[in-house]
């Protein structure tokens, strides 16, 4: 009987210790699995880093802890490109086929010749299709920009039977259309995508502090103490750019704007009857108000 007894408790006693030793165990392997992702998050902020500084300007390397002091804000202005990402569409077939029967393709081109025209002459397409066959790459994926243009002008309207004339309208149309990075598969394009908005948005932010940096060769003030002061001044830059970067939504923002145009590209009320073209377009906001209509598409050659 008691060695029944000292069976079971010796069973009862090995399985506490196994639960225990698997709790230990699942521990161990959390706070490993913890550990990984934050080096792997702090490689990727490294490179985020790096790369911020190759296109703002290298010299902020001369600074001591540049990567540390530039990190946090980085990071943040990287997530809000991220966020931006999420607001842009899928991409959109841009084939002649297209024209006739995607609105929003026939609202940006006059007409099926032009598509035709930019994949022809447009410089970084012509880069891409001599890289690749087309049995490499069937389907061209790239991103598309183009200017929106409105303006008032006069024209003609209907009021039931009646044609009015000299009636006060909105013209709509698109121009300087451009295909950035072309590649060869839709994850290729929304890395490029994410390449695209964090380059150009820290590109803009160093050209504004270069228009604002007085020029060296014409300021009359040689003095040691002005050329601490000064925007040559490594640490002097950095603290500057920190400060552009405190709010990520004044450097980049992202409009939808819905359209109903008539098949002459002009804006029509919501009511109106007539025949139209009904689409959103996505419209970047850079810092300075410069604005940009962006999408992604595909094209099969």
């Amino acid at each position: 009987m008691n060695d029944i007894k000292r069976t079971r408790e010796a069973s009862s006693l090995r399985e506490f210790f196994d639960d225990q030793l698997d709790h230990l165990q699942n521990l161990v392997n959390g706070l490993s699995s913890h550990i990984h992702d934050e080096m792997q998050q702090a490689e990727k902020d490294k490179e985020i880093v790096e790369t911020f500084v190759d296109v703002s300007n290298s010299k902020m390397r001369a600074v001591q802890g540049y990567a540390h002091k530039l990190r946090d804000h980085v990071r943040m202005l990287y997530n809000h490109v991220l966020q931006i990402v999420e607001e842009i569409p899928p991409p959109v077939d841009l084939n002649l086929d297209a024209f006739g029967t995607d609105t929003l393709v026939t609202a940006l081109f006059v007409n099926s010749n032009d598509i035709d025209k930019l994949f022809k002459t447009d410089p970084n397409v012509n880069a891409f299709l001599h890289a690749h066959s087309k049995d490499e790459a069937p389907i061209l994926y790239g991103l598309l920009t183009a200017d929106k243009n409105e303006k008032s002008t006069l024209g003609m309207s209907m009021q039931g039977d009646m044609l009015i004339r000299d009636v006060p309208q909105q013209a709509v149309n698109f121009s300087a259309h451009k295909i950035h990075t072309p590649c060869t598969s839709n994850e290729e394009l929304n890395a490029a995508l994410k390449e695209y908005l964090f380059t150009r948005v820290v590109a803009l932010i160093r050209q504004e502090m270069m228009a604002h940096s007085p020029d060296q060769a014409f300021n009359a003030d040689k003095s040691y103490q002005s050329k601490v002061n000064s925007m040559a001044n490594p640490d002097v830059y950095l603290n500057t750019l920190v400060n552009y970067l405190e709010n990520p939504a004044n450097l980049l923002s992202i409009n939808k704007i819905h359209f109903k145009l008539s098949k002459m590209g002009i804006k029509l009320d919501d009511d109106d009857p007539q025949s139209a073209n009904e689409f959103d377009i996505h419209e970047l906001n850079w810092r300075n108000n410069i604005r940009v209509v962006l999408l992604q598409i595909t094209h099969a050659r």
